[in-house]
Protein backbone atom coordinates (compact mmCIF):
# COMPACT_ATOMS: atom_id res chain seq x y z
CA UNK A 1 0.00 0.00 0.00
CA UNK A 2 1.42 3.36 -0.56
CA UNK A 3 1.45 6.41 0.86
CA UNK A 4 -0.92 8.42 -1.07
CA UNK A 5 -3.66 4.97 -0.43
CA UNK A 6 -3.07 5.46 3.10
CA UNK A 7 -3.89 8.95 3.14
CA UNK A 8 -6.52 8.91 0.62
CA UNK A 9 -8.55 6.05 3.19
CA UNK A 10 -7.94 8.00 6.28
CA UNK A 11 -9.54 11.22 4.39
CA UNK A 12 -12.52 8.50 3.59
CA UNK A 13 -12.61 7.21 7.38
CA UNK A 14 -12.99 10.97 8.33
CA UNK A 15 -15.62 12.18 5.84
CA UNK A 16 -17.45 9.28 6.89
CA UNK A 17 -16.77 9.86 10.41
CA UNK A 18 -17.78 13.57 10.15
CA UNK A 19 -21.46 12.83 8.07
CA UNK A 20 -21.99 10.08 11.34
CA UNK A 21 -21.23 13.07 13.89
CA UNK A 22 -23.97 15.17 12.12
CA UNK A 23 -26.46 12.78 12.07
CA UNK A 24 -26.08 12.15 15.29
CA UNK A 25 -25.36 15.45 16.65
CA UNK A 26 -28.56 17.13 15.03
CA UNK A 27 -30.86 13.66 16.98
CA UNK A 28 -29.11 14.22 19.83
CA UNK A 29 -30.14 18.14 19.76
CA UNK A 30 -33.27 17.15 19.32
CA UNK A 31 -33.66 14.40 21.85
CA UNK A 32 -32.05 16.98 24.54
CA UNK A 33 -34.63 19.01 23.79
CA UNK A 34 -37.20 17.00 24.05
CA UNK A 35 -35.38 15.86 27.80
CA UNK A 36 -35.72 20.16 28.73
CA UNK A 37 -39.20 20.19 28.20
CA UNK A 38 -39.87 16.65 29.98
CA UNK A 39 -36.94 17.87 33.01
CA UNK A 40 -38.92 21.42 33.27
CA UNK A 41 -42.16 19.52 34.10
CA UNK A 42 -40.90 17.28 36.75
CA UNK A 43 -39.62 20.38 38.15
CA UNK A 44 -42.32 21.94 38.13
CA UNK A 45 -44.53 18.72 39.93
CA UNK A 46 -42.09 18.39 42.71
CA UNK A 47 -42.51 22.04 43.65
CA UNK A 48 -46.38 21.97 43.34
CA UNK A 49 -45.83 18.93 45.68
CA UNK A 50 -43.49 20.49 47.65
CA UNK A 51 -41.32 17.33 46.84
CA UNK A 52 -37.56 16.51 46.27
CA UNK A 53 -37.82 13.16 45.71
CA UNK A 54 -40.77 11.36 43.61
CA UNK A 55 -40.85 7.72 43.27
CA UNK A 56 -42.75 6.72 40.03
CA UNK A 57 -43.02 2.92 38.43
CA UNK A 58 -40.95 3.97 35.63
CA UNK A 59 -38.03 5.67 38.50
CA UNK A 60 -37.26 7.92 41.09
CA UNK A 61 -37.14 12.17 40.69
CA UNK A 62 -34.44 13.30 42.71
CA UNK A 63 -34.90 17.68 42.70
CA UNK A 64 -31.52 18.91 44.13
CA UNK A 65 -30.00 22.51 44.16
CA UNK A 66 -26.93 22.46 42.10
CA UNK A 67 -24.96 25.70 42.30
CA UNK A 68 -22.18 26.69 39.64
CA UNK A 69 -19.68 29.92 40.96
CA UNK A 70 -18.00 32.05 38.20
CA UNK A 71 -15.20 34.56 39.64
CA UNK A 72 -15.62 38.25 38.14
CA UNK A 73 -12.58 39.58 39.43
CA UNK A 74 -9.55 36.85 39.68
CA UNK A 75 -6.95 39.16 40.85
CA UNK A 76 -9.04 39.88 44.39
CA UNK A 77 -10.04 36.47 44.13
CA UNK A 78 -6.38 34.40 44.25
CA UNK A 79 -5.89 37.66 47.27
CA UNK A 80 -8.46 35.98 49.26
CA UNK A 81 -6.95 32.30 47.83
CA UNK A 82 -3.98 33.43 49.62
CA UNK A 83 -5.06 35.42 52.60
CA UNK A 84 -7.12 32.37 53.71
CA UNK A 85 -4.54 29.44 52.01
CA UNK A 86 -7.42 27.67 50.40
CA UNK A 87 -5.66 26.46 47.00
CA UNK A 88 -8.13 23.55 46.67
CA UNK A 89 -10.67 26.32 46.10
CA UNK A 90 -8.74 26.09 42.53
CA UNK A 91 -9.23 23.05 39.80
CA UNK A 92 -5.66 21.89 39.69
CA UNK A 93 -4.56 21.65 36.30
CA UNK A 94 -1.82 23.10 34.01
CA UNK A 95 -2.96 25.74 31.30
CA UNK A 96 -0.94 23.53 28.97
CA UNK A 97 -0.42 26.33 25.96
CA UNK A 98 -0.05 28.94 29.07
CA UNK A 99 2.97 26.86 30.14
CA UNK A 100 4.49 26.02 26.77
CA UNK A 101 4.87 29.33 26.62
CA UNK A 102 6.62 30.00 30.44
CA UNK A 103 8.89 27.45 29.75
CA UNK A 104 10.61 28.44 26.40
CA UNK A 105 14.20 29.53 26.88
CA UNK A 106 13.52 28.07 30.52
CA UNK A 107 14.43 24.69 29.14
CA UNK A 108 18.10 24.72 30.54
CA UNK A 109 16.16 24.91 34.04
CA UNK A 110 14.30 22.01 33.72
CA UNK A 111 10.91 21.18 34.58
CA UNK A 112 9.60 23.03 37.86
CA UNK A 113 9.43 20.87 40.82
CA UNK A 114 6.01 18.51 40.95
CA UNK A 115 5.54 18.80 36.97
CA UNK A 116 5.95 15.85 34.38
CA UNK A 117 5.88 16.03 31.11
CA UNK A 118 4.58 13.32 28.26
CA UNK A 119 4.99 14.11 24.87
CA UNK A 120 4.18 12.43 21.80
CA UNK A 121 3.96 12.62 18.51
CA UNK A 122 0.80 13.25 16.08
CA UNK A 123 -0.56 13.10 12.33
CA UNK A 124 -2.88 15.49 11.09
CA UNK A 125 -3.92 15.18 7.84
CA UNK A 126 -5.27 17.97 5.34
CA UNK A 127 -7.49 18.05 2.52
CA UNK A 128 -5.41 18.85 -0.48
CA UNK A 129 -5.75 22.38 -1.76
CA UNK A 130 -5.72 22.94 -5.86
CA UNK A 131 -2.52 23.71 -5.60
CA UNK A 132 -1.23 20.84 -3.80
CA UNK A 133 -3.05 18.65 -6.87
CA UNK A 134 -0.96 19.99 -9.55
CA UNK A 135 2.37 18.93 -7.19
CA UNK A 136 3.24 15.60 -8.16
CA UNK A 137 5.42 13.67 -4.95
CA UNK A 138 7.29 10.95 -5.02
CA UNK A 139 4.96 7.53 -4.39
CA UNK A 140 6.70 6.25 -0.79
CA UNK A 141 5.85 2.47 0.08
CA UNK A 142 4.40 2.42 3.18
CA UNK A 143 6.79 -0.14 5.59
CA UNK A 144 4.31 -2.99 6.54
CA UNK A 145 5.53 -6.15 8.04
Amino acid sequence: MNLNDVVSAFMGIRGEREKLAATFKSTDEALKAQQVVLEQEMLKLCAEQGADSIRTPSGTISRKIKSRFHVIDWNNFYEFVIEQKAPQLLQKRVHETNFEEFMVGREKDGLPPGINVAREYTVTVYKPTSRDVAITAPNYELLTQ
